[in-house]
């Protein structure tokens, strides 16, 4: 029991992982709803029930499908490599990990319709997509995540583990 607790909070780290790679440089744009206190990347009138749900004005499926969704994988570079300080050896593994991250960006971004479904089975099969897109995403992220990681020394490793869940993009994030 204990282990499979421990494998679904592992799949949902990783996927929270993949989103914040493939969230894009949309996530530094005020979404739909605006930017204050309470607002979330995103979220706004209408996000989530009736015209304008997951997107407004033909923005389609949200912040997530957006087309700049692959420009985060840069900018978890830029930030991975202030808080290690790479090596030579360490910045080949990390050039794969930003590789990775730029392929499950896409897997995530092509697993957006272009218009949202209208019946409600139509959104359930929509749903079951995407999730399969973000394993997917995962597993393309997860073994060059792990290489990588285990390129870093223990300083390095406790710097990027001491970031926590809102430096790596993961707002809202709960146990």
């Amino acid at each position: 029991m204990e282990d499979s607790k421990m494998k679904s909070r592992l799949a949902i780290a990783a996927v929270l992982l993949v989103a914040s790679l493939a969230a894009g440089s949309a996530q530094a744009q005020p979404g739909p709803g605006g930017a204050g206190p309470g607002a979330g990347p995103g979220w706004g009138p209408g996000m989530m029930m009736g015209p304008g749900m997951m997107g407004r004005g033909g923005r389609g499926m949200g912040w997530m499908c957006s087309p700049q969704s692959a420009g985060l994988a840069e900018w978890r570079k830029e930030r991975i490599e202030r808080l290690v300080k790479p090596t030579e050896t360490q910045r080949k593994a990390l050039d794969d990990l930003q590789a990775a991250s730029s392929k499950a960006a896409q897997i995530v971004t092509d697993a957006c319709p272009r218009e949202f479904p209208a019946s409600a089975q139509a959104r359930l099969e929509l749903m079951e997509k995407r999730m399969e897109a973000m394993l997917s995403a995962v597993k393309t992220v997860r073994p060059a995540f792990d290489a990588f990681y285990a390129t870093l020394t223990d300083e390095q490793k406790a710097r990027i583990n001491s970031s926590g869940p809102r430096g790596w993009g993961w707002h809202g994030w709960r146990n």
